[in-house]
């Protein structure tokens, strides 16, 4: 892993159990190796301070996921089914129960929405929030290649490989320009 979870507490300052972050530093480590081309696999950082960028880049997106899965275990915890004939429902949250005149309707959480929240209910802002966080935390890091963790264009130097260049004894050639032809005419 590229952040045990040792740096997760004492360094970063993070809250959530081992076992989850165990679980969600990986996913987000396999989030950031999608974004940044698995760049870190095979070429990371050897600067001290690029490390930590990395590693604070996975706890800061391993407690975002988590929080998701919060929002969404909470959400699925809340939605309840009529489990008694009349109409009650133990130990969850009613959201709404009609019948002629009457009519209940509870709510355990207000209306107020955070980012992670709307991050929660669409995949499509999840992403974009993800990206941003690798994007502002790996933005500007080198690889040990030097080459930027978010450069995403081709050619790349793959697994320490120099990069290729040409000789400096031999100078490259212009390609130069076809002859023009005279048009024969009869």
């Amino acid at each position: 892993m590229y952040a045990d979870y040792e740096y997760y507490q004492t360094e970063y300052g993070g809250k959530m159990p081992a076992a989850d972050f165990k679980r969600f530093g990986r996913r987000a480590e396999r989030r950031i190796d999608g974004i940044t081309g698995n760049k870190l696999q095979f070429a990371y950082p050897t600067n001290e301070r690029d490390m930590e960028a990395v590693k604070d880049c996975v706890c800061e997106l391993a407690d975002f996921l988590y929080q998701i899965d919060s929002y969404n275990a909470a959400a699925m915890e809340s939605m309840g089914t009529v489990a008694q004939a009349d109409g009650t429902v133990k130990g969850k949250v009613i959201t709404s129960i009609s019948s002629g005149s009457e009519s209940i309707g509870y709510s355990a959480a207000g209306s107020a929405s955070t980012a992670t929240m709307e991050a929660a209910k669409d995949k499509k802002v999840a992403d974009t929030m993800i990206y941003g966080m690798v994007r502002d935390g790996l933005g500007g890091v080198p690889d040990s290649n030097g080459v930027n963790l978010m450069y995403a264009g081709i050619p790349y130097p793959r697994r320490n490989a120099p990069i290729s260049r040409p000789s400096e004894n031999k100078p490259v050639e212009k390609p130069t320009e076809p002859e023009e032809r005279e048009e024969v005419t009869e």
